[in-house]
């Protein structure tokens, strides 16, 4: 299945400029695939906002909070222009991680972490 095709099998929206997809801090686990458009992530590090990180068209965001079973979300996701975007609810995501081979899995979770190299 190609990315574009799951805007047919999941909830896809368009969004406005300023529509949090999510909070840095949230519990929540949906990802979410931008399909048109544009999505910023931002998170804050000692009282300051540290902006920069751009998702686009065919890329995926917000999966990792899910993926790597972590308590709470690392960013903030933006849209930062009119946007079509497709949710990926927690619970499916959750259900394809759970049935994928566990050889996999530990190589993804154990993959380095390059986004506290480049915004830590």
């Amino acid at each position: 299945m190609q990315v574009a095709d799951l805007a047919n099998v999941f909830p896809t929206e368009t969004m406005e400029a300023g529509t949090v997809l999510f909070e840095q801090g949230g519990t929540d686990g949906d990802g979410f695939i931008v399909q048109v458009g544009k999505v910023e992530l931002s998170r804050e590090v000692g009282g300051s906002v540290q902006r920069g990180i751009f998702v686009g068209a065919g890329e995926i965001l917000g999966v990792y909070k899910t993926l790597f079973e972590n308590d709470a979300r690392y960013f903030t996701g933006t849209v930062v222009e009119k946007s079509r975007i497709t949710r990926i609810p927690e619970q499916v995501l959750k259900d394809r991680i759970a049935a994928s081979d566990p050889f996999i899995i530990y190589c993804v979770r154990n993959w380095p972490n390059f986004g506290d190299r480049l915004i830590g």
